[in-house]
């Protein structure tokens, strides 16, 4: 999932959704077939910038998702590359990255000029088609040194032996717990998280609850049933979606069923892929039924499954609906804009978890832990050592402050690095945060993830029920398993 964003970035989403420089979208309309959560996020997370924020004094950095889907990031020619000598490597060396160079440009003069002789190879992949161009690399022998994963690939590749150990580094230390645990996989480490901790929470606006008078604190999806007529009366719909790009349509089931299984989302879900439970068990059915109950109780604002990206965010901004589940990045969109809040004056922003549905429940809202930036366990063994020192670099305080800084993350993957002094950030981190959870799409199967979409979709337009969607999505993992699929821990 990953606010695909890739996100997870505009304020890009790191999950990444949106980076603090907005590109224009220029009335062009964005194409999501076959992107992942993380992409959609990077393109479309407000393109809109130009159309509904060209006031706002936005600058005009083209987010990563609109370059080509291999970006290379140097383009350094073979003569242009020192050639090895017996000392210390000097030549190229490759980062195969889901971002492409135009965003890294510091940071790659920055490994560059700790390391005289190293022209760094930046090779940007948008993450819909990194599996294919990075396995495309790899048989044809090419150089490859650092992989730079969207952390939804790091399971595949740790288990397909692609990285360095990395349990003993002592680079973790400096990473925050929720990074380690998130790129540990069968008890041993294979990426650093390098970036923001984000996540998708529910945004609201504080303007429409103070019209209608109500003063107390929004927890559950009972209050909000109580108050939408109230909120109706002064033409605000309780939420607005992009509910025509059906890649967002996952984000609900995410919340939904951490409440619906006792707060044990990801201990679950691993459960369900291994055939220790089902889609069709009742915590599942209850989770999809959450959704069902939003669209049939009249909680989207008229005609979602017809909004895309753009038309869901200038929902919110105009104050057409008075809560937005989205990701983190909308705090850097609010305070990068000229004039901050103020360039919103239908908008007084705030954030919170997920409504509770389910009395008592962890109110958990999904998220992720950056970039997992490895090595390849294939690199030359002239290059190991460097290899070392450019993650040490990549992942210092420096250098990941420089990038909670460009993406407007809240919280930062550094233990010694606050992301934000925003107070919206500092919120996220007291509130959000401590119940984050990892997107559980990162573990579904694509087959599976395509089922909750469209099932998903169908739930709100109230063409399936929570049953027969929990079946659909079963038979999905069933028919899987019937060619010799098998999930491994």
């Amino acid at each position: 999932m990953k606010c695909e964003q890739d996100g997870h970035y505009c304020c890009v989403l790191s999950h990444n959704g949106l980076r603090s420089k907005r590109a224009r979208g220029e009335g062009k309309k964005m194409n999501t077939k076959g992107l992942s959560r993380r992409d959609v996020l990077r393109l479309g997370a407000l393109t809109a910038g130009g159309a509904a924020l060209a006031g706002c004094g936005l600058g005009t950095e083209t987010p990563g998702a609109t370059s080509p889907a291999v970006v290379p990031a140097t383009a350094v020619p073979a003569t242009a590359v020192p050639q090895a000598t017996s000392g210390p490597y000097q030549g190229r060396f490759v980062i195969m990255s889901l971002a492409p160079a135009n965003q890294n440009s510091e940071l790659i003069k920055g490994i560059e000029d700790g390391n005289p002789g190293i022209i760094v190879d930046w090779r940007g992949f948008r993450s819909d088609r990194f599996v294919e161009l990075f396995a495309a690399a790899e048989v044809g022998g090419e150089q490859i040194d650092i992989l730079d994963l969207n952390g939804q690939d790091l399971r595949r590749y740790a288990l397909a032996g692609k990285l360095v150990d990395l349990s003993d580094s002592p680079l973790k230390d400096r990473i925050r717990e929720a990074g380690l645990r998130t790129y540990t996989v069968r008890d041993k480490l294979w990426a650093l998280a390098r970036g923001g901790i984000s996540g998708f929470t529910f945004l609201y606006n504080k303007k429409p609850l103070k019209e209608i008078g109500f003063t107390d604190k929004l927890e559950t999806y009972d209050q909000l049933k109580q108050i939408a007529p109230e909120l109706a009366k002064i033409g605000v719909a309780p939420f607005t979606a992009p509910g025509k790009n059906i890649y967002m349509w996952p984000i609900w089931h995410f919340f939904a069923y951490c409440q619906t299984s006792g707060g044990k989302p990801v201990e679950n879900t691993l459960k369900t892929l291994g055939g220790e439970m089902k889609f069709t068990d009742p915590e599942h059915v209850a989770a999809l039924e959450i959704l069902y109950n939003y669209g049939r109780d009249g909680m989207f604002i008229s005609g979602v499954n017809s909004l895309d990206n753009d038309a869901a965010q200038l929902n919110y901004m105009e104050g057409k609906a008075l809560m937005w589940y989205w990701h983190t990045s909308v705090i850097g969109l609010v305070y990068n804009a000229q004039g901050g809040q103020a360039a919103f004056p239908n908008l007084d922003l705030d954030l919170m978890p997920p409504l509770a549905s389910v009395a008592g429940a962890v109110r958990g809202m999904p998220g992720g832990t950056g970039d997992a930036t490895g090595i390849y366990s294939k690199i030359a063994p002239e290059r190991m050592e460097l290899a070392k020192s450019i993650l040490d670099l990549m992942t210092s305080d420096k250098w990941v402050k420089w990038r909670n800084e460009r993406d407007a993350d809240p919280v930062s993957t550094n233990k010694n690095v606050q992301a934000s002094n925003d107070p919206f950030a500092l919120e996220y981190a007291a509130d959000c945060a401590p119940y984050q959870f990892t997107y559980l799409d990162w573990y579904w199967p694509p087959e599976v993830t395509r089922a909750f979409q469209e099932n998903q979709a169908a739930l709100v337009a109230g063409t399936t029920t929570p049953d027969k969607a929990g079946q659909a999505i079963q038979d999905a993992l069933d028919g899987l398993y019937a060619g010799g699929y098998k999930f491994e821990l």
